[in-house]
């Protein structure tokens, strides 16, 4: 008998028979044995699993009642061991004999040789524990996850996989492009991460992309013509219940389409996940309006035009009760209006669309027929989930605008970033009219699957500290 192996025949999974543990037998057990005690002493530390051990939820899954089940220890009194792995969770009940022999006056010891998450394997026969193996002991609290389940993380890889089968079915080409960039794209109110890249005495500053759409932009000009991408995305500043500074993004870009196509996108795409992975939803639809309709509803008949005089957004603000400063610009009244009486109300009962934003919030947008930039977003549950462009492709209003981003983020304090000139080749090499969204990866799983903050969509979110 080999006494390094020892405790509810536990580690070697070496059996004892009553005389032994009764101490009357060549080795002699001393049922007081403190926990510490037991580790440095009797335990063989760190045992690799038992060949073909199940997890719980495996063992579950094939209903197999003999052989090795391990798992994190939750419970153990009486006759019940309660163990969890794999998203799952199992009550075993003891063998008399184990209970008898050895649980029982161990689990009565003080200190317990076993605590609470402790990775513990069961030896499983004819639906019963005959042998309890320590495999791990744990001796500090579990690493939290940030709510990032087991359960959930199963639901994030499916929904996941969901989307790829979506656009895969649709003829697109999912695109691979780089994570260190050397513009991480020009939107003002954006603040990006950068890294010195360096290569002896050279060296060169990256960013970390905000949005892959300047080299999805370029693949467009170089030929291909449906394209989307799962992209890891990177915003410095940023952080709440809907913001991470690590989030994915997903992009697609049909060439020679519209807008309207990129919405259909989004109608069949919602209509697939939910049919994929809420059927109790089907039957809802992706609700559309216009910026415009959504002012005239909210501040009593209000006209919104590409024209509309920043004195008349002001007297919606005070006719609405709002405070504006006398010096806010035209586009200061407008988010206040828009952020605090029309925004948290959208998408409550379904994704809603909103068409035809002011021109002076074009983005990359074209102008359109109408004045308004040619874009639209989508809401869903109060979330702003996605913005799509009718891409611009000229080439030198494309410059201005870049130039017209850094001027603005001078003037908010924050640092200008490089012009991406591959970006700007490619659009003077031709960039076909184009149809490009990008949508939150997170925060729709966080409307599909209501999940209330967006911590709980990835394990280990940031936090501050």
């Amino acid at each position: 008998m080999n006494p390094a192996g020892t405790l509810f025949k536990l580690a070697s999974a070496v059996h004892f028979d009553p005389c032994e543990l009764a101490g009357s037998g060549p080795f002699s057990y001393n049922v007081k044995m403190n926990r510490k005690e037991f580790l440095s002493r009797n335990w063989q530390r760190y045992p690799q699993a038992r060949p073909q051990t199940r997890d719980v939820a495996m063992n579950l899954k094939k209903n197999s009642p003999d052989g090795w089940v391990a798992g994190r220890l939750e419970n153990l009194t009486g006759r019940e061991c309660r163990i969890s792995s794999g998203g799952a969770t199992s009550t075993f009940t003891l063998a008399p004999e184990v209970f008898i022999l050895s649980l029982d006056p161990l689990l009565r010891a003080k200190p317990n040789v076993l605590t609470v998450g402790d990775i513990v394997g069961l030896e499983i026969n004819q639906s019963r524990v005959r042998s309890v193996e320590l495999l791990c002991p744990c001796t500090i609290s579990v690493p939290n996850s940030g709510g990032f389940t087991v359960e959930r993380s199963q639901d994030w890889a499916d929904f996941v996989s969901s989307l790829r089968e979506f656009f895969s079915g649709r003829d697109f080409i999912e695109a691979n492009t780089p994570t260190l960039v050397v513009s991480p794209g020009t939107e003002p109110f954006l603040e990006p991460f950068s890294t010195d890249w360096k290569v002896g005495a050279k060296s060169q500053i990256f960013y970390l992309p905000t949005s892959p759409e300047f080299h999805l932009k370029k693949m467009l000009a170089a030929g291909w013509t449906r394209i989307f991408e799962l992209k890891n995305c990177f915003r410095n500043g940023e952080i709440s219940g809907h913001h991470q500074p690590e989030f994915t993004m997903l992009e697609w870009y049909r060439a020679y389409c519209d807008l309207d196509a990129i919405a259909d996108d989004c109608e069949a795409l919602f209509s697939f996940l939910v049919a994929r992975h809420r059927p109790e939803w089907t039957g809802m639809v992706l609700k559309r309006t216009t910026m415009a309709e959504l002012f005239r509803s909210a501040f009593d008949g209000f006209l919104l035009t590409p024209q509309s005089p920043r004195d008349d957004l002001l007297g919606a603000a005070r006719s609405a009760g709002l405070r504006v400063d006398e010096s806010d610009d035209w586009d200061q009244v407008f988010f206040r209006l828009f952020i605090e009486k029309i925004e948290p109300h959208l998408g409550k009962d379904g994704p809603l669309l909103v068409r035809g934003y002011p021109p002076s919030q074009a983005a990359l947008a074209r102008i359109g027929p109408d004045g308004f930039a040619d874009r639209f977003e989508i809401y869903w549950r109060g979330l702003e989930l996605a913005n799509a462009f009718h891409e611009l492709n000229d080439p030198e209003e494309n410059e201005k605008r870049f130039a017209a981003d850094n001027e603005k983020k001078k003037a908010i304090g924050l640092p200008t970033v490089p012009i991406d000139t591959d970006l700007v080749r490619a659009l003077y090499a031709g960039l076909p009219p184009s149809g490009g969204i990008a949508l939150g990866v997170d925060r729709l799983f966080m409307a599909l699957f209501e999940v209330k903050e967006i911590e709980s969509c990835r394990a280990f979110p940031q936090r501050l500290p």
